[in-house]
């Protein structure tokens, strides 16, 4: 990883270098585009003209932007993780609704950690899946229980403006490195937009911000892809998972809505 003076700053930054730990390369990235030196991926020297054979997906993908990795550093960023939970389930996969099983990304077993790594993922996939085939397998599954009724209107169109807020909001104040008052004001637009929403799609995504957001202004200290600037060290007694509500979390929004804004609520470069 190099930046765009040629320089690999992640030596500077771990022992490992491009090697340390998935969250502190990403912050390393962060970092290095935030102070506009960019971020790139140098295989010039280690693949140059294998590149081709060795990594066709992404060989094609470079050459359709007009990017040529054998004689090129690729431009890259970092991908916020924003949470890594979901859905609360047993060793089954059975959440708190009957009739409904939860695996993979969308689901809460613990096996990913606090860094959201591709091969754990993969795997609790295989194993989950497998785990809730069999539960179900010779079942007869009752229908599902009734959920409260949504508020907001089914048919509205979806608003392109507030679906850019919220995803501006996620990436300025809930994405690699956070702090509790970026946090705060996170939650605060968040609550707002899933009040204000005027169709399905655009109050899904305000309500699952909020969740995220919420948990993450309510976890004070850093661990693993979860970095707050203001909580940098992790703290021991918090190494468990949570869990929450809906409810919970509205009631933290309610909470700050009451405390006076701050004049600025920016990410921070660790």
């Amino acid at each position: 990883l190099i930046n765009g003076r040629g320089e690999r700053f992640m030596a500077a930054r771990h022992p490992l270098a491009e090697l340390a730990p998935r969250d502190i390369v990403a912050r390393g990235v962060f970092a290095e585009i935030a102070a506009g030196r960019g971020a790139f991926l140098d295989a010039r020297q280690a693949l140059g003209a294998r590149f081709a054979t060795k990594f066709r997906t992404v060989h094609a993908s470079c050459i359709a932007a007009g990017i040529d990795p054998t004689t090129q550093p690729i431009p890259i960023a970092p991908a916020a993780h924003y949470h890594m939970g979901g859905i609360a389930v047993d060793d089954r996969g059975r959440s708190s609704i009957d009739g409904l099983w939860a695996g993979g990304e969308v689901s809460s077993t613990g096996a990913h950690g606090a860094n959201r790594l591709a091969s754990n993922s993969l795997l609790e996939a295989v194993v989950y899946a497998a785990r809730i085939a069999d539960d179900i397998a010779g079942r007869t599954t009752p229908s599902p229980a009734r959920l409260a009724d949504v508020a907001t209107p089914r048919g509205g169109a979806s608003d392109a403006a507030a679906v850019n807020r919220l995803r501006t909001l996620m990436s300025a104040h809930v994405g690699v490195i956070r702090n509790g008052d970026g946090l705060a004001d996170a939650v605060r637009s968040f609550a707002a937009l899933e009040r204000e929403a005027t169709s399905i799609a655009v109050g899904n995504m305000a309500t699952a911000a909020l969740l995220v957001a919420a948990s993450a202004w309510n976890r004070r200290e850093s661990r693993g892809a979860h970095f707050r600037s203001d909580h940098a060290a992790d703290v021991p007694a918090l190494a468990q998972r949570t869990t929450t509500t809906l409810a919970a979390v509205r009631e933290i929004a309610d909470s700050l809505s009451e405390r006076p804004t701050p004049r600025t609520a920016q990410p921070m470069i660790a």
